[in-house]
Parts: C-alpha cells; sequence; structure tokens
C-alpha cells in the first residue's frame, strides 16, 4: 500500500492508506496469514485512513468465505458513519468482542440489524460515541437483544431508564461498566437526570458487577426495588449532582440493608466542566461525617471503597480511629483525596494514617486529604512512642494535600510504609478539574498552592524509598547489636565479670544510646 497526506480541505485529514495502482492482491499468502489473527483493531482517531478504493477491492476480489474466519475480537472506531459498513467485512459467528463507535445516521439501523445477523455469539460489547445517548438510542437498543452478552461498557451518560431496561432482560449478563470519558466520550448528562428503570421478575440473574449514572436518591429507589440486581458483588455510582449527607447516608442504608454481597463500592462525583457544583463552599455542618458512612460498617463482605466528593469531609482523627478499628478487613480505602481547594487546610493530618496501620493488616491502598504542613511533636522523628507500621500497603494517595516540607514528612512516613509503597499526588483529569475551577472561578493562590504542593510529592516519592531502606538498615543493625549485646551479657556471667566483655558492653550500649 502506499499513503497520501491529505489537506484540511479533505472530509478525512491525515494519512490516507491505498493500493498502488493496477496491483494484484495476492490472497492466497493473505490467507496463511488470516487463519492466526485473532484480534483486529482499526480506529481512524489517529487520522490513518484506508481509501474507499482499497476497500472496494478487497470486497470484490476476496476469496469466498471469511477474511479473518479465526478473529475473535474486533474493534472498530471509524470517524464518520459511511465507513463504519466496512466493518461487516470482518464479522463472523466466532467474532466474541466488538467494540464500536456509534454515529446518528440513517443508516446505523440497517447497518445494526446486519451486524447481529453476522454476529450472532456476541459476548462483550463496548461502545463508544461522540453523540447523545437520545440520539442513537433507538439504533442501538437492539444490540441488546443479543441473549449471549456477558459484559457491556458505555459511555458515562448512555445508560438511561430504557437502556437499563433492557440489560435487565439480558440472560446472561455479569458486566455492566461505564467507560473512561478521555477515551469514549461521555454522552449528555441531561439523558440520565431521571432514572428509573422498570424491573420485571428475574431481572438481571446473574449480573455481579455493575455500573451507572444517577441521583443518589435515584440509585436508591432503583437498588431497593423488588427485583433489583441484589447479589452483585461490584457497584459503581457515578454521581450526577451532590446531594445532602443525610440522603447519602439513606443510599449506604440501602447498600447495607440490599447488597449483602458487595465486596468493591465507588461513590464517585466527578469535578470536571458542567458538572453542577456549590460555591461557596457549604459550613462543614452541612458535608459528609463519619456518621454519613456509619451504615457501611455492617458490611461484613466490604472490602474495597472509594469516595469523592466535591469538598473535603467533615471528619477528624478520633473518626479515622473508629472507622479504622471497625472496618480490619479493609483492602482499599480512598476517602475524597481530591477535593475542590479551600482557603482553610484540611482537617486531618498525618496522624490519621496511625490507625489504619494498627487496625487493618490487610490494606492495599490508602487516599485520605492530609494537612501534612506541620507534624505534631508526638509524631516527629524518632517516635517517642513505637508506630505500628503498614503490613500491605503499596499505594498512599494524597490527592491534593497540602504539604511544606519533604524531609519531616518523609521521615515520619518512613516508619509507616513498608518499602516500595508507592506516593500518589495530583488530581484526577486535570485539564478538567482546572476548567472546572475556572468556572468556579477559583482563580487565586490556591491554584498555584496546588502546583507547589503536587512538585513536593513528587520530591518526596523519590526520597522516600531512600528514607525507609536506611531505616529498614538501621533496624537490622540495632537488632544484631542487642543480640551481640545479650550473648556479651551472658558470657560475662558465665566468666565471672572479665574486664575485656565488660568494656565491649559498654561500647554496645554507648552505640545504642546514641
Amino acid at each position: 500500500m502506499v499513503s497520501e497526506r491529505q489537506t484540511g480541505c479533505s472530509p478525512y485529514p491525515g494519512l490516507n492508506f491505498r493500493f498502488k495502482k493496477n496491483s494484484v492482491l495476492d490472497w492466497a499468502t493473505f490467507s496463511r496469514y488470516a487463519l492466526r489473527i485473532r484480534l483486529l483493531h482499526h480506529d481512524e482517531s489517529k487520522r490513518k485512513y484506508i481509501d474507499e478504493s482499497a476497500w472496494n477491492d478487497i470486497l470484490h476480489t476476496k476469496p469466498h468465505g471469511d477474511l479473518l474466519p479465526n478473529l475473535q475480537s474486533l474493534l472498530w472506531h471509524a470517524v464518520h458513519a459511511d465507513r463504519q459498513h466496512w466493518s461487516l467485512l470482518f464479522m463472523h459467528a466466532k467474532v466474541r468482542y466488538l467494540s464500536l463507535q456509534i454515529h446518528r445516521s440513517p443508516g446505523t439501523p440497517t447497518y445494526i440489524a446486519t451486524l447481529l445477523e453476522r454476529v450472532s455469539g456476541l459476548t462483550e460489547l463496548e461502545l463508544r460515541s461522540d453523540s447523545p445517548i437520545r440520539d442513537v438510542e433507538s439504533d442501538i437498543l437492539p444490540l441488546l437483544h443479543c441473549p449471549t452478552l456477558r459484559r457491556v461498557v458505555v459511555p458515562l451518560y448512555f445508560l438511561t431508564t430504557a437502556f437499563m431496561t433492557q440489560l435487565s432482560r439480558c440472560p446472561d449478563l455479569h458486566d455492566i461498566q461505564l467507560s473512561r470519558p478521555v477515551e469514549q466520550g461521555t454522552g449528555d448528562r441531561t439523558d440520565v437526570l431521571s432514572f428509573r428503570p422498570t424491573l420485571e421478575e428475574h431481572a438481571f440473574p446473574v449480573l455481579e458487577r455493575l455500573a451507572f449514572s444517577a441521583h443518589v436518591l435515584h440509585a436508591i429507589h432503583f437498588l431497593a426495588a423488588p427485583f433489583a440486581p441484589k447479589q452483585i458483588s461490584f457497584l459503581y455510582l457515578n454521581v450526577i449532582a451532590v446531594d445532602a449527607p443525610l440522603v447519602v447516608r439513606d443510599f449506604f442504608s440501602t447498600i447495607a440493608a440490599e447488597c449483602k454481597s458487595l465486596i468493591e463500592l465507588h461513590v464517585d462525583f466527578v469535578i470536571c466542566p458542567g458538572a453542577p457544583m456549590i460555591y461557596p463552599p457549604p459550613p462543614l455542618v452541612d458535608r459528609p461525617t463519619l456518621d454519613t458512612f456509619r451504615p457501611l460498617l455492617s458490611c461484613a463482605r466490604l472490602k474495597r471503597f472509594e469516595f469523592r466528593w466535591d469538598y473535603q469531609m467533615n471528619v477528624t482523627q478520633a473518626d479515622m480511629e473508629e472507622l479504622a478499628s471497625s472496618w480490619p478487613a479493609l483492602e482499599t480505602l480512598l476517602l475524597n483525596c481530591q477535593p475542590i481547594p479551600e482557603n482553610t487546610p484540611p482537617l486531618l493530618t498525618l496522624e490519621a494514617l496511625i490507625p489504619f496501620a494498627q487496625h487493618c493488616p490487610h490494606l492495599r491502598e490508602l487516599g485520605l486529604y492530609l494537612d501534612a504542613q506541620d507534624i505534631p511533636p508526638a509524631l516527629s522523628y524518632p517516635s517517642p512512642r513505637p508506630l505500628s507500621s503498614f503490613r500491605s500497603l503499596q499505594k498512599l494517595s494524597v490527592g491534593a494535600s497540602c504539604i511544606a516540607q519533604v524531609e519531616p514528612v518523609a521521615l515520619f512516613l518512613s516508619q509507616l510504609c513498608p518499602l516500595g509503597c508507592q506516593i500518589v499526588s495530583g488530581v484526577r483529569w486535570p485539564d478538567a478539574y482546572g476548567i472546572a475551577l475556572d468556572q468556579l472561578g477559583i482563580l487565586d493562590h490556591r491554584r498555584l498552592q496546588m502546583t507547589e504542593w503536587w512538585v513536593r510529592w513528587m520530591e518526596m516519592a523519590k526520597v522516600l524509598p531512600l528514607v525507609t531502606k536506611a531505616r529498614l538498615e538501621e533496624k537490622i543493625r540495632i537488632a544484631a547489636l542487642r543480640e551481640k549485646m545479650e550473648t556479651l551479657a551472658l558470657h560475662r556471667t558465665e566468666q565471672g565479670g572479665a574486664s575485656q566483655i565488660q568494656h565491649e558492653l559498654d561500647n554496645i550500649r554507648a552505640l545504642l544510646r546514641g
């Protein structure tokens, strides 16, 4: 094939690939390799296109039968609807995974109908679209009638009432997920402002993992409905608007009462352009407290919990003590460590880490919003009291936490964090986060401070492994000296207090004190 660079006046500017003029396609050689291909990914978002003439040559000269007879996964992301239909060349009954870019077009219903005839055993469906779901919903709902579907992934605001109602009838559906906005578009928030699926008996018979976008109150009604998927082990709720703490508490109470098998829970308000955010910040008394989360403490199987909200929560050190001691089986806890910055520092200090190190031996990931500008005297290195260290921690997320100096924080964390623990700082999707702050009018010193804190946390992440390693080596050295001192003391007792042994003992005691 040869490539030509298309100019900006072309409908598809970028590299355009076509066959050389008068070339003959060697189908015999192609067929030998075609049997080995299991996955095909065609992505035109990279501005690389196969010319229409090339597709027509393939269509009219290809041998009888399937082009790629053993193909199992097809990812076809065309930039326009008139380039979508070429994906049908590769579809057949063995294709199990399908990822499509959906476009609003009069030809889309026909394309979907043909697709369903060819891909009869589809188990995984992933949809992308730059259009809101209301423009393409009637076209793509037939895709959900496929009885073999086991997993569906759609943009953030695609799971409407009608969409979820149809998914509830899929007999073998195990997993419903939302895609990352930066990858597959989001849809339109207004399409899910009302979320009230109609569930019939035997709805979601085998569903294990569920993600959807809704108001918290609508999520409560959905999960409390008689035929709701109460057997799920994973739940992700994209909250489309911040609600009152009492409503959030009712949601957690519903989870505790209805979803007894839940292992992993995510409640996520995304700070991004267009999100309905409150400004100025509400008073602390109107924010989530420990009491908001208390119903979750009765969820015996819950091991992974993430909560993202708009502003920092109204929680204290005593709350962290109670939370950690009541939840020893925790493996992941991310507690709103990337809130909108305020003029006041975080309520929690580095001391908030200690109870989780003491009470949660299985904790692998922890995220808190912390004030690390001042180290409390009781926590300065070396600590006057021995601190329990994390046994399994792999990742400590500090988000937008403030930090003044790297060295004292590194010295303190070296007492808690195991060697190899990763420090994660900054915010998710910084560009979207920054635009959201612009829209709120947060243009002052807080933006500059966040950058400075991020730089210091990055430096801290480089220093911490060195300090932790030195601390471990020092611990080993002290243990060896203590063992030697005990051996010498025993020898002195046996030999009646020899002066040379006594001299060595005095030297070791001096080293231990120093």
